[in-house]
């Protein structure tokens, strides 16, 4: 029972900020941020491209697409380029959330 007290005792609610400029300073960014808009996300590289083909193991199950990560793994250059290509136009002319297009 002396141990249901303690941990009653140790987790009791935050009734008043206990750091008031940690509060302010935590305010003022998410002010700022909402205020401020967001920088357009850089574009992706070929080589992004090639590195997030090239990094999944072939024995792993397909995505949704259904697509093997061997034969992933053994597109020529171009067409990983017009991947590349094709993704950074569907960001460009669509509307996505600053959080999808930095992911």
């Amino acid at each position: 029972m002396q141990d249901q007290n303690n941990l009653e005792a140790q987790f009791q609610p935050v009734t008043e900020p206990s750091v008031p400029a940690a509060i302010e300073t935590v305010d003022v960014t998410l002010r700022s941020h909402f205020i401020s808009p967001a920088s357009e996300a850089p574009l992706t590289t070929p080589n992004e491209v090639h590195e997030a083909i090239r990094s999944p193991k072939v024995s792993k199950a397909p995505g949704p697409n259904g697509i093997p990560n061997r034969a992933l793994k053994h597109l020529p250059k171009r067409a990983v380029s017009l991947l590349g290509s094709i993704f950074n136009e569907v960001r460009r002319t669509h509307h996505f959330s600053q959080t999808w297009n930095n992911a």
